[in-house]
């Protein structure tokens, strides 16, 4: 069977809405095959991964997907996956693969249950639309009618005059995607939930093209071209150093499987860091790979890169908390600029 990248999202898509080998079952039974079939061993990746290759050697991926959507109607990337026009979403890295994952403490589901004030000045949410105004949503053409999608913002650096924007690694890294891809601000709603008119902008494929990959800092910078003078409508968000320690509280403001902004502001408390990387609890879902991971004076703290299930060795999280996502940290994306801008 041809393991084809519709599968691998696929994969990707069940095993974070399924992410418990003993739910699995009652999908494989309702789109008509045979759970003595299916190799059950592994972690919950590795049995949907067992599961679709066995739909897809009797034609039933579609009834597959229709069994889990059964579940959860609204998932848009499920929604696409039953027509030849979808969206393809960009799959962050398995976040096994590039960290060390700890356990939420005690003290974190203490704070995580308002042990400590959440209070916060009501300027707090006229600076964050002013951040937003930042942040635009990834688009690139992969087919005919298949696009990769993600997030990411606009960013300057105090000391460097060039003006900035700034994704994921592996939501593009190759120049070749370049004509393909287009930067959309605006993609929202207005107070009055209409359709705010969108704008798109090109990447400067003459100008820097900073590369580092997912095991290192899963970034790439580049330049946008601005025929008519209008990126600037958009302004930018300074980076600066940052300090960030466990039980902080983190916000995002993102394109979540392409979908107009949004933003993350429940439950979004760090419970990791390092050198290198925050942890945090704050929702995300496939297409936020690339947004800027804020906290509460709207200062960029990391580059939103990964997320997954929790482990059933974790403690229990309230109900709907998805305790494993992950950002590169900032300090770290400001140093690699500086070393590659400055050549």
């Amino acid at each position: 069977m041809a393991w084809t990248k519709k599968l691998t999202q696929l994969n990707d898509v069940l095993s974070d809405l399924v992410p418990n080998k003993d739910g699995i079952t009652k999908y494989v039974k309702a789109a008509g095959l045979k759970p003595q079939h299916i190799n059950e061993s592994g972690n919950a990746m590795d049995v949907w991964s067992n599961v679709l290759s066995e739909a897809e050697k009797n034609s039933k991926v579609d009834e597959l997907v229709k069994s889990v959507l059964d579940t959860y109607p609204d998932n848009q990337f499920l929604k696409s996956a039953l027509f030849e026009k979808e969206i393809d979403f960009s799959v962050a890295p398995d976040i096994d693969d590039t960290s060390d994952w700890q356990d939420v403490s005690e003290e974190t589901l203490e704070v995580l249950t308002m042990g400590q004030s959440t209070l916060l000045p009501v300027n707090f949410l006229a600076k964050g639309v002013q951040r937003s105004k930042s942040v635009g949503k990834v688009e690139i053409k992969i087919g005919s009618n298949r696009y990769s999608v993600g997030t990411g913002f606009l960013f300057k650096i105090k000391g460097i005059e060039d003006l900035f924007f700034i994704t994921n690694y592996h939501v593009i890294n190759d120049k070749n995607y370049i004509e393909r891809t287009r930067i959309i601000f605006d993609y929202e709603l207005d107070i009055e939930g209409n359709t705010v008119p969108s704008r798109s902008f090109k990447i400067d494929e003459t100008g820097p093209w900073y590369c580092s990959e997912i095991k290192e800092n899963d970034a790439t910078i580049f330049k946008l071209i601005d025929e008519h003078n209008t990126l600037a409508e958009y302004g930018w968000i300074e980076l600066k150093e940052i300090e960030i320690a466990q039980n902080d509280f983190v916000n995002i403001i993102q394109h979540p499987e392409g979908k107009m902004k949004q933003i993350s502001l429940y439950h979004n408390i760090v419970t990791n860091t390092n050198e290198r990387i925050v942890q945090y609890l704050t929702d995300t879902l496939k297409g936020s790979s690339g947004s800027p991971v804020f906290n509460s004076d709207w200062e960029v703290v990391a580059l939103h890169h990964s997320g997954g299930g929790s482990k059933p060795e974790e403690p229990e999280l309230p109900k709907g908390i998805k305790s494993r996502n992950e950002g590169i940290l900032i300090n770290k994306i400001i140093q690699f600029v500086k070393d590659n801008h400055k050549n």
